[in-house]
């Protein structure tokens, strides 16, 4: 039986493929979380709700049980990491606010824009 050998990475090449796959998961789960904004119309409630949200409202325009506010927490995250939303924390209240941003916009249903601004 013949041994077989591979060539040792640096530290540095461990680190590197780390970081590539890592990436390669979070495209994923960042293009699975914009599928689901687009299914369930997030951008278009949020559009309705003034541009801006708190998650419960969010979750009450969507006609989503609160039980599943932990879940679309986690989504709002991915979405927001990924730039499709920013978010911030109201001063008044501590809540966290989401608002549109020029993706976002784009995936507004049945709103045509007036103007294009440059």
């Amino acid at each position: 039986m013949s041994t077989q050998t591979i060539e040792v990475p640096t530290d540095a090449e461990l680190l590197q493929a780390q970081a590539d796959l890592w990436r390669h998961s979070l495209y994923y789960l960042s293009s699975m979380g914009l599928r689901c904004a687009v299914e369930l119309e997030i951008p278009t409630a949020i559009h309705h709700l003034g541009g801006v949200t708190s998650l419960p409202d969010l979750m009450s325009a969507l006609s989503l049980p609160s039980g599943k506010i932990p879940f679309h927490g986690l989504l709002m995250c991915v979405l927001v990491t990924s730039g499709v939303f920013t978010a911030d924390i109201d001063s008044e209240s501590g809540v966290e606010l989401y608002h549109l941003t020029p993706l976002s916009r784009i995936l507004v249903h049945g709103v045509i824009a007036d103007e294009h601004h440059s």
